[in-house]
């Protein structure tokens, strides 16, 4: 599994359970304590020292750092920030957010240490609402995905330690449902992304709990969908953790004899001619995909050459075909790691600052190598809207929708008093998303048509 994902909550003591272990860091199948031995290439996958040190001062930022952020700035930005809230508890935090900026995330509830996925309807401030999404009839439940129907994907605890990937398809409270997708057999399964027709990306164990495989989930639980086993590159683990709108998967695999880690992008059908392909690194020895755009860029992240350090990146073109993984860089620290993106191939994800004192959100905007910049979060809203910038500390930059909204939870102290919660935030940037280009827009839809496969619109990021 990705280890780098359960980085800040292992430094925060939040959310820390057997089955939840991260904000913007997924609750991971091998978290679970049913048999998963691990192997030598999890632990390239770490650490948390400098977050833990990130979390709880604010230093200043580097002449890099402040060029960025003026660069970035534009005469009458918005930079309107929202906190959503939580279900009662003290704590929450926003996984992925939809054009029209409903939000999928988790929250402490009342009077309970377990934790529910939820979904935010409406405008914060102006009747907007905070769902219980519920759980699969255990005590926690965590939404990671919501597509554009307002559908969330997520996984629950069914019994005990049992867990399973989840599709909730309806409003809550009003005749909305969470559905079961079941597994690949095995007694796990863990639900990561949810596109546009409903198909869900994800992981799950195999028969006799011997492997643990990606998988895509095609058509409508409990009227003839289907999970579908994605395989791997050779080794005996795979993740699925994004799918896009032409159902292609990203995430990461094993390759043969468990000795290296390689983000992947799935291509076509399972079992029907679909083809699992190794995106590399870059120069490294592992790299994981998080991210997967309907142009079919991929972003992710990869140790540099020498393994010194991890940076995020973005794969453009098609693998083993001129497809090239591009170094998306820091904010001036060691590392980066991006959780997802947009059609317009904007990347966000969490960075060390210089001095690696602390991590902030960032977004990454334009082309890699030619002008592409990665802009910081935290330090832009401090910029942009001084007053909201002194409530908060965006720690997380969990998903970005293709109008501008980001979601991602950050340290929140309203009062200035020292005493802050972590608290999902809904961040308007829309002014650092670009107006789609009509020649790219003519290029997403030949790759549409060269790409698409059988999808189970109505039935079943």
């Amino acid at each position: 599994m990705s280890r780098f994902k359960l980085i800040v909550f292992t430094a925060i003591a939040l959310f820390v359970r057997p089955l939840f272990t991260g904000f913007c860091q997924a609750a991971t199948i091998d978290s679970v304590p049913i048999g998963n031995a691990g192997n030598q290439a999890d632990t390239h996958r770490r650490t948390g020292g400098r977050i833990v040190r990130s979390l709880f001062s604010r230093l200043a930022l580097g002449l890099a750092a402040s060029m960025l952020v003026a660069a970035a700035t534009r005469a009458g930005a918005a930079a309107t920030i929202h906190e959503l809230g939580t279900l009662g508890g003290t704590t929450s935090a926003g996984w992925a957010v939809n054009d029209v900026g409903q939000v999928a995330g988790n929250s402490f509830i009342t009077g309970s240490p377990a934790t529910h996925a939820f979904r935010y309807d409406g405008t914060p401030g102006a009747g907007g609402t905070m769902r219980d999404l519920g759980t699969l009839g255990g005590t926690q439940s965590n939404g990671l995905s919501v597509n554009a129907a307002g559908q969330v994907a997520g996984h629950s605890e069914v019994t005990g330690t049992t867990v399973h990937a989840f599709r909730y398809d309806g409003t809550p409270g009003a005749g909305g449902v969470m559905r079961d997708l079941g597994t690949l057999g095995g007694s796990l399964s863990q639900g990561f992304a949810v596109n546009d027709g409903g198909q869900v990306a994800g992981v799950g164990y195999v028969t006799g709990n011997t492997a643990r495989h990606a998988f895509r989930y095609d058509g409508t639980p409990g009227a003839g969908g289907v999970m579908r086993d994605l395989g791997a590159l050779g080794g005996t683990a795979s993740e699925g953790y994004a799918v896009n709108n032409l159902g292609q998967v990203a995430g990461w695999s094993y390759h043969t004899g468990n000795s290296a880690v390689r983000a992947f992008r799935y291509d076509g059908t399972p079992g029907a001619g679909g083809v699992m392909r190794d995106l590399g690194t870059l120069g490294g020895s592992l790299s994981e995909g998080f991210a997967v755009n309907d142009a079919g860029q991929v972003a992710g992240y990869s140790d540099i050459t020498g393994g010194a350090a991890y940076h995020a990146f973005r794969y453009d073109g098609t693998p083993g075909a001129g497809g090239v993984m591009r170094d998306l860089g820091t904010l001036g620290g060691t590392d980066s790691y991006p959780l997802a993106m947009n059609n317009a191939g904007q990347v966000v994800g969490y960075s060390d600052i210089t001095g690696d004192t602390f991590i902030h959100a960032f977004l990454y905007t334009g082309t890699p190598g030619a002008g592409g910049q990665m802009i910081d979060l935290d330090a832009w809203l401090d910029a942009n809207n001084p007053a909201e910038g002194e409530k908060w500390m965006l720690v997380q930059a969990c998903g970005v929708s293709n109008t501008g909204w980001v979601t991602g939870y950050g340290r929140y102290d309203p009062d200035g008093d020292g005493f802050a919660n972590y608290r999902a935030f809904l961040l308007d940037a829309s002014t650092l998303v670009p107006e789609p280009a009509a020649g790219a827009l003519a290029l997403l839809g030949v790759n549409s048509i060269l790409l698409l496969r059988p999808r189970f619109f109505g039935a079943s990021k």
